[in-house]
């Protein structure tokens, strides 16, 4: 993998040193094998450990393969799969989460984390560590993707700051790392969103179309509603990216086709709402049976096609304050002080605002409406402070990124040239990480 670096065209024309690269790798390795540990040492209950969870669900395929081999693989593919089939009932009769899925659009999907896992079984020999380095280079494979791509909506060379949100943000490092769903959704979310933008500057059409169908299915797959927050950011962002008769042929067009789904799934608005809603309170049950100390709000609300508006406003306050450095529990204290330095970015953005243009203003018109979408349903669907973290890891990601879209880069500059600490700091960073 380390070689890699200095080989594949993907990382070669990232704009990073073969030295940054495996530097960065490393990191996002450490912390990766940090949430193993976590969860062997500190939550040690194997059925409530996400990590052992679809690992172990993995291995219970595996050693059925020699006696079904067939049905093994069908589970494994997805071809051919059927419940009724009585090889395909025995193949998983002992495994726990394989079909553990809610009924709703906000539902994940942990087929696919599992299948990984099976085919990972065969190179790991049972280590649960071997897979969590698969899991860390997909994942950073899609973290280069996503810094490749961002860096073409700034002017040459300021997008070297969008290292830090992508690369180093702590809450993404830990849960997008390991052997966890998250880790496969930011390769998908990375590859897609590399592949889009090359097809929508007309390079390398149908190779980019292939990607983009490819990874969109399998994004949607795993976690249907980031698959549905990309595409409406992406298409908004498109928006402003068309000029002229383009753009308002691609609005007109959007706008029919809206009006064409709402008209032939006319309940689509109230499922997803009733979705939401629902999937809060099985939050809230799950909350009071754990009796989950982060647990925010214990009422259980009725289902409706307006019931998630009154929480948004607490919602979005979950997402932005919540955890603080001074609730209780290790861990949310260490995620406390990430929001805490990321509201005096925020601050700091505010009073260092640049209006951004361009190329620059798409990125951001992508980040705002992206983050924006994923923060109200996760604010409102998850009322416990300890799964939050986790969940919103994604439209943080994206928040930070419009911050540096936002700000004025070039009084970033003046900055740290009027400083020689952060000046020799800025240039052995640039030495090491970038090309």
């Amino acid at each position: 993998m380390l070689w890699s670096f200095g080989k594949l065209p993907l990382f070669v024309n990232s704009k990073l040193t073969a030295k940054g690269l495996s530097a960065l790798f490393l990191l996002k390795l450490t912390f990766s094998i940090g949430l193993v540990l976590v969860y062997t040492y500190y939550y040690t209950d194997r059925g409530l450990a996400d990590v052992y969870k679809y690992f172990d669900d993995g291995n219970t395929i595996h050693a059925s393969i020699g006696a079904h081999p067939k049905a093994a693989f069908k589970v494994i593919t997805g071809i051919g799969f059927d419940h009724n089939d009585p090889d395909i009932k025995a193949v998983l009769a002992n495994t726990h989460h394989f079909d553990k899925k809610g009924e709703g659009f906000v539902e994940s999907n942990h087929r696919i984390t599992i299948r990984v896992n099976v085919l990972l079984r065969f190179l790991s020999y049972g280590s649960i560590y071997v897979h969590t380095l698969f899991f860390c280079f997909l994942s950073f494979i899609g973290s280069v993707a996503l810094y490749r791509v961002s860096r073409l909506f700034f002017d040459k060379g300021t997008g070297m700051l969008l290292i830090i949100p992508i690369f180093l943000l702590p809450s993404l490092l830990f849960w997008a790392s390991g052997p966890l769903q998250e880790s496969l959704v930011l390769f998908f979310l990375g590859i897609l969103f590399f592949s889009a933008v090359k097809l929508v500057n007309m390079k390398n059409i149908f190779a980019n179309l292939f990607l983009v169908i490819i990874f969109l299915n399998l994004l949607y797959l795993a976690k249907p509603f980031i698959a549905i927050s990309f595409l409406l950011s992406f298409y908004i962002m498109g928006t402003f990216h068309f000029k002229g008769y383009i753009r308002i042929v691609a609005i007109l067009v959007a706008t029919l086709g809206i009006m064409w789904f709402c008209y032939a799934h006319n309940t689509f608005i109230c499922e997803i709402s009733s979705s939401m809603v629902s999937k809060r309170n099985d939050f809230v049950s799950l909350g009071l049976k754990m009796k989950a100390g982060s647990l925010v709000d214990n009422k259980i609300y009725d289902t409706g096609c307006l019931s998630p508006v009154p929480l948004i406003p607490s919602a979005l306050y979950n997402m932005f304050l919540q955890p603080f450095v001074w609730s209780h529990g290790v861990f949310e204290k260490l995620f406390g002080l990430e929001n805490l330095l990321v509201l005096l970015l925020t601050v700091f953005t505010l009073f260092n605002f640049q209006r951004p243009k361009a190329a620059k203003l798409q990125l951001a018109v992508f980040c705002l409406c992206f983050f924006l979408l994923n923060y109200v349903l996760i604010g409102v669907t998850v009322p416990i402070i300890g799964a939050l973290v986790r969940y919103k890891i994604f439209g943080l990601l994206f928040y930070l990124v419009l911050l540096v879209c936002l700000l004025d880069l070039n009084k970033i500059i003046f900055i740290i040239n009027k400083s020689n600490l952060l000046l020799k700091l800025t240039q052995r960073a640039q030495k090491m990480l970038f090309a």
